[in-house]
């Protein structure tokens, strides 16, 4: 099993996401969201000690590839399989968001009623999205490592 060293005490990948994470946290608190803070700044920090926890030299399989640490091509391999799986339900949500979207924006257009749409209405759609891919994401995964 090669082991692939960094820099950084995590994968690049996950720095990159746990800034972004962390960046927005910042944002919403210049601009006084104090919950989106809060959420945003909560991912962040899993998402941190998540990727952490995967990097220690006796982690299984699935906890580095659900982490997003891989330290060799089988690692590699499962996470191309879960990646899949994402990537069609990912498509299959982003379906769903048009058709909504669609839907509120002709009852907006028929009824005259403004502020009305997906986000006012479902603030928290983003938030579903991401949990149902994370979820698939270690479903997935969990089935490609016993598979390989």
């Amino acid at each position: 099993m090669s082991k692939t060293t960094s820099r950084l005490p995590v994968s690049t990948v996950n720095a990159v996401l746990v800034a972004v994470f962390l960046v927005g946290a910042v944002v919403t608190a210049v601009l006084g969201n104090w919950l989106g803070t809060t959420l945003l700044g909560v991912l962040g920090i899993f998402g941190l000690i998540g990727a952490l926890y995967a990097r220690r030299a006796d982690s299984r399989d699935i906890t580095r590839v659900n982490a997003i640490e891989y330290s060799d091509e089988r690692d590699r391999t499962i996470a191309q399989k879960g990646f899949a799986v994402v990537g069609a339900v990912a498509l299959a949500l982003s379906v769903l968001q048009v058709v909504l979207a669609t839907i509120f924006a002709e009852v907006v257009v028929q009824t005259g009623v403004s502020g009305l749409s997906v986000e006012t209405q479902i603030p928290l759609l983003p938030y579903i999205q991401l949990f149902i891919l994370a979820l698939t994401w270690g479903v997935a995964n969990s089935v490609a490592a016993r598979r390989t």
